[in-house]
């Protein structure tokens, strides 16, 4: 199931105690870090830290965002936070729906890093199928 966190306030999902423990707005995403603390680890230093990019200017319902630039704007604050990041740590990426423009993020994302991977080589086609094979919902089709 999924829980929601926006809370301020200290609260128990499941087995974790989740604090939000900073909060970024501007007008085209929303960054905040949550603290997890797994209570069946109460003595010892077990926490996680997560953090959430939550896209604001690209609204339920809307074929694409109003303007590129505050996309941008995420991808590169999502890219100055992913070196932070073990090997093996993934990046959760959600919208309301749960797939479309979280897809689009993804893609996005993931072009990115072939660029930096491949010397500016990118295949926007090609890291669609992928993903698709994966999740057929990932982006939305005409």
């Amino acid at each position: 199931t999924c829980q929601y966190l926006g809370s301020k306030d200290q609260q128990q999902i499941g087995n974790f105690i989740v604090n939000c423990i900073q909060e970024k707005k501007n007008k085209a995403f929303q960054e905040k870090c949550f603290s997890f603390k797994d209570v069946n680890h109460e003595n010892e230093d077990y926490l996680t830290t997560i953090r959430q990019f939550e896209f604001l200017a690209w609204r339920e319902g809307e074929d694409s965002p109003t303007s590129v630039q505050p996309m941008l704007d995420m991808l590169e604050a999502v890219n100055r936070w992913q070196p932070h990041l073990a090997d093996n740590k993934p990046v959760l990426i959600h919208c309301e729906s749960g797939f479309h423009r979280s897809g689009v993020v993804a893609v996005l994302l993931n072009e990115v890093h072939r660029i930096q991977a491949n010397k500016g080589q990118i295949n926007i086609v090609e890291s669609v199928k992928t993903m698709k094979q994966r999740n057929k919902d990932i982006v939305q089709s005409p």
